[in-house]
């Protein structure tokens, strides 16, 4: 476990240095993911202006707008396509052959735009709470902090989990863009990414409550603002079983009928 933290920390970095080329780049798409909360901010605010009664508190939606870009930010994946791609072209073959997991590139990769993106990402969020601070309220408890950061921890692996299970497809399909791009619209409209899932129709809320896309952003979310129940602690440990137990099964099967010499 030393030997591969220690691979980690130095894949990790090389990914740091080689990134710091494209700050730039970095920091439009950081711009990109704060317009979209920001939108719907004004809109949200323009529509209780002029008498609208949404489900939540103006205070409650401010916050949860304010702060969903860098929680969806810390929580996101992109690696089901590299890793499709590895054992599609045979890449994947050079790191059987080592004396470490396959997953550390990408998750060295993951870790290191992260932590980068994180850096461009908190001074628009900033202007962005400064323009509606009448209306933001952080929690100022380091109970709630504390039992936010669990939950968000267990929401990023969780979506690494899933990159790796679509990603393991490609062991099987030829192509596996159909099913990563459903995967990512039907996480981008249920997990609480665009909008906060008390604002649908409470017919729906039973079931947007269960389902697993709810836990990799809106729920680190409810924890934090105070609007979520003990049990949902359990729920979400459930789905990260289920989801990363999948991932590992799905993964090894694939490992099984690798040819290794790609398709």
């Amino acid at each position: 476990m030393t030997r591969q933290l220690r691979l980690l920390r130095i894949l990790t970095v090389q990914e740091v240095r080689m990134m710091m080329n494209h700050r730039w780049w970095l920091f439009l798409l950081q711009i990109a993911n704060v317009l979209p909360p920001a939108i719907a901010l004004l809109v949200w605010h323009g529509a209780i202006d002029q008498g609208a009664n949404p489900p939540v508190s103006t205070t409650y939606l401010t916050s949860y707008l304010v702060l969903v870009s860098v929680v969806s930010m810390v929580t996101s994946s992109w690696t089901s396509g590299f890793l499709a791609a590895s054992i599609r072209l045979g890449g994947l073959n050079s790191w059987l052959v080592r004396p470490c997991s396959t997953h550390l590139s990408h998750l060295a990769n993951n870790s290191a735009e992260k932590f980068l993106k994180l850096g461009l990402l908190v001074p628009p969020v900033v202007v962005l709470g400064l323009i509606f601070r009448d209306d933001l309220r952080l929690p100022g408890e380091p109970g709630r902090w504390l039992l936010f950061l669990p939950a968000l921890i267990m929401a990023a692996a969780m979506t690494f989990a899933f990159d790796i299970l679509i990603g393991s497809l490609a062991f099987w399909m030829e192509d596996i863009a159909a099913v990563d791009r459903l995967r990512y619209l039907l996480a981008r409209l249920l997990s609480g990414g665009l909008v906060p899932l008390a604002l649908f129709p409470a017919v729906f809320q039973p079931f947007l409550d269960a389902q697993p896309f709810r836990f990799l952003i809106s729920f680190p979310l409810e924890v934090l603002l105070g609007t979520t129940r003990a049990i949902d602690y359990a729920y979400q440990a459930g789905w990260f079983v289920v989801v990363v137990g999948g991932a590992v099964l799905v993964w090894r099967r694939g490992l099984r009928d690798y040819q290794g010499a790609g398709a």
